[in-house]
C-alpha cells in the first residue's frame, strides 16, 4: 500500500464531519467553492479535513463520488452515526481502504510487535516502515502530527489543551480500543503517557457487522478460509476488531448458527475452518442489523 500521510490538517475526524460532507456533495457542491466554508459551517482548513476524512473513511471514492457504502449509511441508515455498530463499520473502512496508512499499519502489523506503546515508539515505527519501503524521511513535525490526529481518533485529550466538548465528539473514542494510561519512568518520578491496545471477546461487536466484514473482505462466493487467515491476516476480523482467538471463534460459532444455510464453522484434523457455503449480500447482511 501507498506510505502516506497529512492532509487532515492535523484536525480529528469529528462525528457530524461525515454527514456534512456527504450533503455537501449530494448538493452538487464542490469543497473548493468560494462559500464551501459557509454551507459547511467550519473553517477552510477543516473545509479540507472533510473532504480527506471523506475518502479515509470510503465515504467517497479518489474520483470523488459517494459509494455504494456512504449512501448505505449516510444516505439513511444512519446518518448521525448514532449506533456504535457504524463506528465499528467506519473503523473497518477506514483499515481496508488503506488510505489511511497509520490506520492500516497500526491494526494490521504494530500490534503485533506490542499492545503497550508509548507516541514516541509508534514514531519510531512508521518511520522504520518509511525506510523500509525506501522512502526518505517525512519531517518530525509530519509523523508527529499524524500520530496525534491516530490517536485522538479513538482518545479523549487529556492534556488540557483541547476543548472538552471537541474531544468527545472525535469519531471513535466509543469504541474504546486504544486506552491511555500512565506508567513512571525509569527515573521514579517522571508519569510518562503510554497506551494499550487489548485483544478481547468484543461483546459490543454485532454478528452482523462481523458478517459484513467477512463479506466484503473475502467475496461472497462460496469459499472455505481458514481461520488462522481470520485471525492474523491483512484487514482480518480479528486484526481489524482486535479480537481474542477465544472470541473470534465463539462468533465464528454463532455466525453458523444465525445463518447455518450461508456459513458452516468446522474443525477437521486440527484445522478451523469458515465455510461460506453460498453467495450472500453483505448489504442484506447489513440490512437484519439496521432493519
Amino acid at each position: 500500500m501507498k506510505i502516506s500521510f497529512s492532509g487532515h490538517e492535523t484536525f480529528v475526524c469529528r462525528q457530524f464531519w461525515l454527514k456534512k460532507g456527504y450533503e455537501h456533495i449530494l448538493a452538487n457542491r464542490s469543497f473548493t467553492d468560494d462559500d464551501a466554508v459557509v454551507h459547511l459551517g467550519v473553517g477552510k482548513n477543516m473545509t479540507t479535513a472533510i473532504k480527506f476524512w471523506l475518502r479515509g473513511f470510503n465515504i467517497v471514492d479518489e474520483n470523488g463520488e459517494i459509494t455504494a457504502f456512504g449512501n448505505y449509511l449516510l444516505g439513511g441508515c444512519d446518518p448521525y452515526l448514532e449506533d456504535t455498530a457504524s463506528l465499528w463499520l467506519l473503523h473497518y473502512e477506514a483499515i481496508k481502504s488503506e488510505r489511511l496508512f497509520i490506520f492500516n499499519t497500526f491494526f494490521n502489523q504494530f500490534l503485533k510487535e506490542k499492545n503497550e506503546f508509548t507516541k514516541p515508539q509508534l514514531i519510531t515505527y512508521l518511520k522504520r516502515k518509511t525506510e523500509e519501503n525506501g522512502i526518505k524521511h517525512f519531517s518530525d513535525k509530519t509523523y508527529d502530527a499524524d500520530t496525534n490526529v491516530f490517536l485522538r481518533t479513538y482518545n479523549r485529550s487529556n492534556d488540557g489543551k483541547e476543548d472538552v466538548e471537541e474531544e468527545t465528539a472525535n469519531l471513535l473514542v466509543e469504541l474504546n480500543l486504544i486506552r491511555p494510561f500512565s506508567r513512571t519512568d525509569l527515573d521514579g518520578k517522571t508519569s510518562v503517557q503510554w497506551f494499550r491496545v487489548m485483544r478481547e471477546s468484543r461483546d459490543d461487536l454485532p454478528h452482523e457487522i462481523l458478517a459484513y466484514s467477512i463479506l466484503d473482505s473475502y467475496d461472497s462466493k462460496a469459499k472455505s478460509i481458514s481461520f488462522k487467515d481470520l485471525l492474523e491476516g491483512v484487514n482480518s476480523p480479528g486484526n481489524t476488531f482486535c479480537l481474542t482467538e477465544k472470541g473470534l471463534e465463539e462468533k465464528l460459532i454463532e455466525l453458523a448458527n444465525i445463518w447455518p444455510n450461508e456459513f458452516n464453522y468446522n474443525e477437521t484434523a486440527g484445522n478451523r475452518v469458515l465455510q461460506i457455503k453460498k453467495e450472500m449480500n453483505k448489504w442484506e447482511v447489513l440490512d437484519q442489523y439496521y432493519g
